[in-house]
């Protein structure tokens, strides 16, 4: 899936935006390394930046199996955490650095699921 992505979005978007990291398994980014004056532990799996290098957006793929209960839970609120460091970083400098989650799988499936996803999005438009 990840792979897939990062091809589109290199023929989409060649020369106007970059996107780095691995396109399949491989290390994670850490955003202290790539957001100025980002303190927290917070690796992530894809970064988007303007031509220029200004980041954009940070992204998450995750592949979602059938999971419920606590499992659940802690894929969603994993993805909230990321969320509220990322919402900090704006605050604190003045950025508009986005989210990007991409999930793919059966996990999608489950009603509560998608709905817990729908509502982090709905809930933050600024992210």
């Amino acid at each position: 899936m990840t792979q897939a992505f990062f091809e589109w979005f290199e023929n989409r978007y060649a020369g106007e935006f970059r996107i780095s990291g691995p396109k399949r398994a491989g290390a994670d980014i850490d955003l202290r390394k790539v957001l100025p004056g980002f303190t927290e532990r917070a690796p992530t799996d894809f970064v988007i930046s303007s031509a220029s290098g200004e980041v954009l957006a940070v992204g998450y793929a995750r592949y979602d199996s059938d999971r419920g209960g606590a499992q659940e839970d802690d894929r969603t609120g994993g993805n909230q955490d990321k969320i509220t460091k990322i919402e900090r970083y704006n605050q604190a400098f003045g950025a508009r650095v986005k989210l990007i989650f991409l999930n793919d799988g059966p996990g999608l499936a489950l009603g509560s699921m998608w709905r817990d996803y729908a509502a982090m999005e709905e809930g933050r438009p600024d992210v």
